[in-house]
């Protein structure tokens, strides 16, 4: 075999083993790439939370240091999946080039090492598992509605289990994350978490939208409550947007065992990761939406005859504008 002016001993591998490893080399580049913008927004966000840390009126910052938390272990998660990665890759395409079947096998073979069974399965189905419960709590937040919110966790539930049935048949001896049987706890678990991605946004989505109606109906067409909401459910739909769309990409081509899957699961990994930052990182501008401002909306819709409530509600937006605060101590934003 040979590439250029190098050449190097036949391994032995079928033509059809050349798209697998392609893909896998491709992947890794491109998630090492969004990475770098994983890191990016991840140092934002904890920029933010130190500022926001440093503010002594905003209260309690329980909340704040929970995020914090949360966004360190993601980012963790998403680093070791890279690094994990690229030592794969460097096992595979020299350490290991001459194995017979070539870097393919190798990586067959080398699935259920320590390293690839942690780092490229366990790690990166953790932090599915965690985005999905950050979208549960934003659903929480805006929504405040028990059961739209049971309907969310029974839908985690279903793919926490699935997540779980994935790992544990993939590991099994002669399997990978590509087996026949692996592939149907795969396609299962994959969908249920972007489906629940999906609607939970839309639903939030359509809540905003109709409380930027309602408003507009109290208060006419005022530009601080109409912008207010439109730059509010924009990000919140573009927050996810990316990340659902790569998902989507991969689950088709991973269900048809399609090796360019390889590459979309490696960025999906990153984006979801990259979304759950950008969320954090709305709140930590002082840009979220609190727990308590959907009350304070919805009276204001109900007593639109109420001038008095109205001018409260003027006031503030008015102390929002120039510093102030809408969120006490019990507040939550999303």
């Amino acid at each position: 075999m040979s590439s250029g002016n190098v050449t190097f001993p036949d391994a032995g591998e079928p033509p059809s083993a050349y798209d697998f490893e392609r893909t896998l080399l491709i992947g890794s580049y491109l998630g090492a790439m969004s990475w770098g913008i994983h890191f990016a927004v991840y140092g934002s966000a904890m920029y933010f939370s130190f500022v926001r840390l440093g503010d002594k009126r905003r209260g309690s910052n329980t909340l704040c240091w929970l995020f914090m938390a949360y966004m360190t272990v993601i980012f963790g998660l998403s680093t070791t999946y890279v690094g994990t990665n690229i030592q794969a890759n460097i096992d595979g395409y020299i350490t290991h080039r001459n194995d017979p079947g070539g870097p393919a096998t190798f990586a067959q073979n080398n699935f259920r090492s320590a390293m690839v069974l942690v780092g490229n399965n366990i790690f990166p189905t953790i932090s599915i598992w965690l985005n999905d419960m950050l979208m549960i709590w934003r659903l929480y937040v805006i929504w405040g509605v028990y059961w739209i919110v049971s309907l969310a966790v029974v839908a985690f539930l279903g793919s926490f289990v699935m997540g779980i049935l994935l790992l544990f048949t993939s590991s099994q001896p002669g399997h990978t994350f590509n087996s026949a049987d692996a592939v149907k706890f795969g396609t299962a678990f994959f969908s249920i978490s972007l489906s629940l991605q999906v609607l939970i946004t839309l639903v939030i989505v359509f809540r905003l939208i109709y409380l930027q109606r309602q408003t507009t109906k109290a208060l006419g067409n005022t530009p601080e409550y109409r912008d207010h909401y439109i730059s509010a459910w924009p990000i919140l739909l573009e927050s996810s947007a990316m990340y659902g769309t790569v998902g989507f990409i991969f689950l088709i081509l991973y269900n048809k065992n399609n090796p360019v899957s390889n590459v979309f699961l490696q960025l999906m990994v990153q984006w979801m990761c990259i979304s759950s930052d950008l969320i954090i990182l709305r709140v930590m501008v002082g840009s979220g939406w609190t727990t308590r401002t959907a009350e304070k909306y919805t009276s204001m819709i109900f007593k639109t005859g109420n001038q008095e409530s109205t001018a409260h509600v003027v006031s503030l937006e008015h102390n929002k504008r120039s510093g102030g605060s809408l969120m006490s101590d019990s507040d939550t934003k999303v």
